[in-house]
């Protein structure tokens, strides 16, 4: 019995504890800010004075968090794995709207409640004063001296300063080459090495480069910091508000007391003269946009990422435009085919034989596939490799097959065609296992895929040695893991296994 009333006892003070802990008023302990990116970054920095200056205005220490990986994926993904009490906030950027529309992380800016932005910090052009192209009317008449070929230099692609590039173009009614590098410190040394005429960026990106200049900002008036470099409203173009901008969130779900607790302490923050100074030190400019006004900006900038996501060819059409493409593309080229074999039949028609009926169904088919293949992600390094090249290599080795089975068809007419009857079979089982391998890889990932379809392969082609079969196939699947995404950093699709 007694033994029982200890058990009940226990239960009670437990109980209460937790009643306690939920009636506590916020905070009670202290608050993490999770970063996405390594420290020292702009956002570990604003964040890690955000921090100290807080000190002053809250009984709980802040405390910084690193999280780096997939862009800020990571970071949001570990924000969303914790209770939404308010204890852990993250630190975001304009760059998480690229980061959730062009990769398949199960996450959207609509987990989250946008409590402030803090910093804006405008988008600017930065020339190298050393060379002929400084101002923009120089930037303007040496892009359509070079008809599109003007080197634009900036961190990645698809990222907030390609954006800005390919607005700027259109807006200014220019085309221009986006060379990426994997950081900006990176494409400013290549710009001072004369490797391009433009630079994206921001205005504080230049101190400490004296051979650096600022063009042009994107701000709608002149920056305090560099009263002598214009705008572009004065200049007469519409880019006034373009700005990497930089501010908290915390998980959708929160409770109101603890939203409107932080957001109270982020405005007295943003109003200490402290935190002025230090904004001010980097050439940005401090602001405090609540919840409504952050919101605003936010799908406003992200309608913008989508439109010129789409116009850099980065980023694929809605499923519904996809789809309407495809059925067009389709229905052309069987037009096209059923066009080829009447003309054929009319004029040639002992060129109209089973292995050029198959191999021209082939053929128009594997164009067709070809063309799936340009809705697959590109790389943040380059553009032209990423988890479409190893389809788009089979889909090259069919047409080589079915151009060659026409060619010799046509040449040696039906007897031929007769004694190759058997040959046909290998392109359309190809050909099955290229549509089930185009299929699979958006589910489970290009590794998996790949060795899958790289071993059925081989044993549909009836080549027995298993243990090559297998090394071989490791191999490249490794080869391509370190090619593609430790050197080139192409966002291969890992698969739900992975993610």
């Amino acid at each position: 019995m007694r033994a029982r009333s200890k058990k009940i006892t226990f239960l009670l003070f437990f109980l209460f504890l937790g009643f306690a802990q939920l009636r506590a008023e916020f905070p009670s302990k202290p608050i993490t800010i999770v970063v996405h990116s390594k420290p020292g970054s702009a956002i570990d920095i604003t964040a890690r004075q955000i921090a100290s200056i807080s000190r002053k205005y809250t009984p709980v220490p802040l405390l910084v968090e690193n999280k780096s990986g997939g862009s800020g994926i990571v970071a949001m993904r570990t924000v969303l794995s914790r209770r939404a009490d308010g204890y852990t906030v993250l630190g975001v950027t304009k760059s998480f709207i690229s980061t959730v529309l062009l990769t398949h992380g199960g996450v959207s800016l609509n987990d989250f409640y946008f409590l402030a932005c803090m910093v804006v910090d405008p988008e600017a052009l930065i020339t190298n004063r050393t060379t002929s192209v400084r101002t923009l009317e120089d930037i303007i008449a040496d892009a359509h001296v070079k008809h599109g070929k003007q080197r634009w230099l900036g961190p990645l692609v698809g990222g907030v300063d390609h954006l800005m590039a390919v607005k700027t173009w259109d807006v200014l009614g220019i085309r221009g080459e986006w060379i990426p590098y994997e950081g900006g410190s990176d494409a400013l040394a290549a710009l001072m090495g004369k490797q391009g005429a433009v630079y994206v960026g921001n205005p504080g990106d230049i101190r400490g480069r004296p051979n650096l200049m600022v063009a042009v900002v994107a701000a709608p008036n002149r920056l305090s910091q560099f009263p002598n470099v214009p705008t572009f409203v004065e200049k007469g173009y519409p880019l006034k508000s373009e700005v990497l901008w930089r501010g908290f969130a915390v998980r959708k779900g929160t409770n109101i007391e603890a939203i409107h607790y932080l957001t109270q302490l982020l405005q007295k923050v943003s109003r200490d003269s402290a935190w002025l100074a230090f904004v001010q030190q980097s050439s940005a400019q401090p602001v405090f946009y609540g919840h409504r006004q952050f919101e605003q900006m936010i799908q406003h900038d992200q309608k913008s990422a989508v439109k010129y996501l789409q116009k850099a060819g980065i980023l694929a059409a809605a499923p519904a435009q996809k789809a309407q493409s495809q059925r067009k593309l389709g229905i052309l080229l069987s037009l096209v085919y059923f066009l080829l074999i009447g003309l054929a039949y009319l004029f040639k028609r002992e060129w109209v034989t089973g292995d050029s009926v198959i191999a021209g169904i082939l053929l128009f088919f594997s164009v067709f596939l070809f063309a799936v293949t340009k809705d697959f992600p590109r790389g943040k390094l380059a553009l032209s490799v990423g988890p479409a090249s190893m389809p788009r290599l089979w889909i090259y080795g069919l047409w080589i097959f079915c151009i060659w089975l026409i060619v010799q068809t046509l040449r040696g007419g039906a007897k031929a065609a007769n004694s190759r009857r058997g040959n046909v079979l290998i392109p359309i089982k190809l050909l099955g296992l290229m549509l089930g391998y185009l299929l699979l890889i958006k589910y489970a990932g290009y590794y998996i895929s790949t060795f899958l379809f790289l071993t059925a392969g081989s044993y549909m082609l009836k080549y027995k040695k298993h243990l090559i079969i297998f090394a071989t196939v490791l191999g490249f699947v490794l080869f391509s893991y370190l090619v593609f995404d430790r050197v080139l950093q192409v966002p291969l699709p890992k698969g739900f296994w992975f993610e």
